[in-house]
C-alpha cells in the first residue's frame, strides 16, 4: 500500500525557505497554516516554522492575522511561552519562526496517560499559569488555551542519584504555551479593529468560557475557565462537559453544572481544596472565578502544600473538609480577615465531650482547627438559646402578673 502524496500546499523536505531556514519534516497541521520542524542554515539550529496555508494567504483578515500574532509573540518574554525568533514574507506566505521544542503536546500525553497524578496535574497547571501571567501582564488574552496548544519539553535522563532510576515522566518536563493566533490584546498598542466582528466566536467547544460562547468580550478571566477545564481533564480524565456536537458542548458550558471532580473513581484522590480550586475556576460569571493567573496558582500551591485555600467556613462538615488540607488562609482572599488573629487568640470555647473526644483522634493543627470551627458553632447557638431563656422568663413574669391582677380584681369585686 503506497502513501499518499503530499498535500499540493505543504513544503517539501529540503525546500528552503528566504534562504535562511530547510525544511526537514511536518510537526502539525491547523486550519490555517502548517507548522515545520526546520533548520537555520547559519548554525543548523532547530526552529518550528509556521507557514500560512497558500489558499489563504489572499485573504486579508488571516494575512493580518499572522502579521499581529508575530507582534504579539515578539513582545511576550517568558520561560513559559514559546519564542519567536524570526517573521518571514516570501512569494506572499508569511512563516513564524519559532524556538522549536523537543516534546510533545499535553493532549497527545492525556491521550495516553489520562487521568494523571494530582501533584503532577498541579504542576503543569503553575508552570500554564505562569505563561498566562506573562501574556495577561502584557495585556494579551490568549482565548484559545487548551492542552493541544500546551507543550511539555522531552524531559532529560534522571539523576543518577534518583532512587530505581528508570525513564522520568513524559509529563516532568518544562511546559510551554504555544498558538497565540487567536489572541486578543486587550490593552496596549497593538489593539486593533477589523480582525474580529461582534458576536463572532473565537475557541476551542470544550474550553471555551461561557461569555465566549456569547460571543461577548473576553478578558483575562477567560483564560482562568480554560485553564480549569485543562486542570478537570487531568485529574478526572475527561473533560468538564463532553457532548455529541459542539454545539451541545457550548450550550452545556452556559447553562449546566459540572461533575464535581470528587463525585467520581478519583475521589480519595482529589483533595476537597483542589476541586474547590477546580470549581472555582468553572464559575459561570466572570467575577465569581479565580481573579487572575497568579491568584489561581497561590490556591494551586496552597492544595499542594496542604494549606486551606480561601474562603471561611460556613458549617461544621465545611469546616472539617478544608482542615484535611492543613489549616491556614491563603492569600487566595488578598483582603479577608484573618480568622486567627490576636482577638481570638486567647478564646477557649466549650466543647461538647463527645466532639471533644473526635478532636482528640486528630493530629494537633487539625484538632484545632476543627475546636475553632466547633467553637464557632456553640458561640453561634449560644445566642439564640440565651434569648429563649429571656423570653421564658418574660412570659412567666407576664403570666404572674395576670394571675395577680385577677386576684386583686376578684378581692375588690367581693367587696
Amino acid at each position: 500500500m503506497t502513501s499518499p502524496p503530499p498535500a499540493p500546499d505543504r513544503l517539501a523536505p529540503g525546500h528552503r525557505v528566504a534562504s535562511r531556514y530547510t525544511v526537514e519534516s511536518v510537526v502539525g497541521e491547523g486550519s490555517s497554516g502548517v507548522v515545520y520542524r526546520a533548520a537555520r542554515d547559519e548554525d543548523g539550529q532547530r526552529v518550528a516554522l509556521k507557514v500560512i496555508h497558500r489558499h489563504l494567504s489572499g485573504t486579508p483578515q488571516i494575512f493580518r492575522r499572522y502579521h499581529r500574532e508575530a507582534a504579539i509573540l515578539k513582545r511576550l518574554e517568558g520561560p513559559h511561552v514559546v519564542r519567536m525568533l524570526d517573521f518571514v514574507e516570501e512569494g506572499g506566505l508569511l512563516m513564524i519562526a519559532l524556538e522549536h521544542i523537543d516534546g510533545s503536546s499535553l493532549e497527545e500525553l492525556l491521550r495516553e496517560h489520562a487521568p494523571i497524578e494530582v501533584d503532577r496535574a498541579i504542576e503543569i497547571a503553575l508552570q500554564i499559569c505562569a505563561a498566562l501571567e506573562t501574556a495577561h501582564a502584557a495585556g494579551v488574552v490568549h482565548r484559545d488555551l487548551k492542552p493541544a496548544n500546551v507543550l511539555i519539553e522531552r524531559p532529560g535522563a534522571p539523576p543518577s542519584s534518583t532512587p530505581g532510576g528508570g525513564a522520568p515522566s513524559p509529563l516532568a518536563g518544562r511546559v510551554r504555551v504555544v498558538d497565540f493566533g487567536l489572541a486578543k490584546v486587550v490593552h496596549g498598542d497593538l489593539m486593533t479593529t477589523g480582525l474580529t466582528e461582534q458576536g463572532m466566536i473565537f475557541g476551542t467547544p470544550e474550553y471555551m468560557a461561557p461569555e465566549q460562547v456569547r460571543g461577548e468580550d473576553v478578558d483575562p478571566r477567560c483564560d482562568i475557565y480554560a485553564l480549569g477545564c485543562i486542570l478537570y481533564e487531568m485529574v478526572v480524565g475527561a473533560v468538564p462537559f463532553s457532548k455529541r456536537t459542539p454545539i451541545a458542548v457550548m450550550t452545556a458550558h452556559i447553562t449546566e453544572q459540572p461533575l464535581p471532580p470528587r463525585s467520581g473513581k478519583r475521589d480519595g484522590l482529589i483533595s476537597a481544596g483542589l476541586e474547590a480550586v477546580i470549581l472555582r475556576s468553572l464559575a459561570k460569571d466572570p467575577a465569581e472565578r479565580h481573579p487572575s493567573a497568579r491568584a489561581l496558582a497561590d490556591a494551586l500551591r496552597a492544595c499542594r502544600e496542604r494549606r486551606v485555600v480561601g474562603h471561611t467556613p460556613t458549617s461544621l462538615a465545611d469546616a472539617i473538609s478544608i482542615t484535611e488540607l492543613g489549616l491556614e488562609r491563603t492569600g487566595l482572599d488578598h483582603g479577608a480577615t484573618p480568622r486567627n488573629d490576636a482577638s481570638t487568640a486567647d478564646v477557649a470555647p466549650e466543647v461538647p465531650p463527645r466532639e471533644r473526644q473526635g478532636i482528640g483522634a486528630l493530629p494537633p493543627g487539625r484538632a484545632a482547627a476543627r475546636g475553632d470551627a466547633l467553637g464557632g458553632r456553640a458561640a453561634a447557638a449560644a445566642t439564640p438559646e440565651r434569648a429563649s431563656r429571656e423570653r421564658l422568663l418574660w412570659t412567666v413574669v407576664a403570666i404572674l402578673c395576670a394571675a395577680a391582677g385577677i386576684v386583686v380584681g376578684t378581692l375588690f369585686g367581693a367587696r
